[in-house]
């Protein structure tokens, strides 16, 4: 799984964690045990009483363990920075989910 994450180093992604969290940044740094260093990133919370609301964690370790998927945003600092894409994401902000319910796994 390492050699792939190289793929991804600087570039924006997101990542669901195995207690259900939703965290998107910038990937900064990987090791062998799949440990993740994100920085410029926040975490959306989902629920059905609020709209999703963004939380911003800045530089934030992600260890490996508690890693479920990883997902390449398609979207760059830059890009957002430079106000490309449009909108940015705007609609997502009046979203109402279910909070993604823990993973639970060979633990």
């Amino acid at each position: 799984m390492a050699s792939t994450l190289s793929d991804y180093t600087t570039k924006h992604v997101t990542i669901l964690t195995c207690d259900g969290r939703l965290i998107s940044g910038t990937l900064a740094g990987y090791d062998q045990l799949q440990n993740l260093i994100l920085k410029h990133c926040h975490e959306k919370v989902y629920s059905m009483e609020n709209p999703m609301e963004k939380v911003e964690l800045g530089l934030f370790v992600v260890r490996g363990d508690n890693v479920a998927v990883i997902g390449d945003c398609g979207e760059d600092d830059e890009d957002k920075e430079d106000g490309g894409g449009g909108e940015g994401g705007e609609e997502d902000l009046d979203v109402r989910a279910e909070p993604i319910k823990e993973i639970r796994g060979n633990r």
